[in-house]
């Protein structure tokens, strides 16, 4: 991105919201995650195992955001001389 192009603010504000939409997924996750290891630890397993899936199915939507952000990147980089 350079900073001659008139859309790039409006550009940047909406990477840095998917990287806020990223730390709140993330933080979703650690919290499944806790959740997780306490159940195992409790020989709750099936409650386990299904926060086990919740933390896999926050991790897909952090891929899926990234992977937006990267593709946006990769339309708009200029690979220098």
């Amino acid at each position: 991105m350079t900073t001659g192009d008139a859309g790039a603010p409006v550009l940047r504000e909406e990477q840095a919201r998917k990287l806020d939409d990223i730390c709140a997924e993330a933080s979703r996750l650690a919290d499944h995650a806790r959740m997780a290891a306490a159940c195992f630890r409790n020989h709750e397993v099936p409650r386990a195992a299904a926060h086990a899936l919740a933390l896999a199915g926050h991790l897909t939507n952090i891929q899926r955001i990234f992977d937006d952000i990267a593709s946006v990147h990769a339309s708009r980089a200029q690979v220098a001389p």
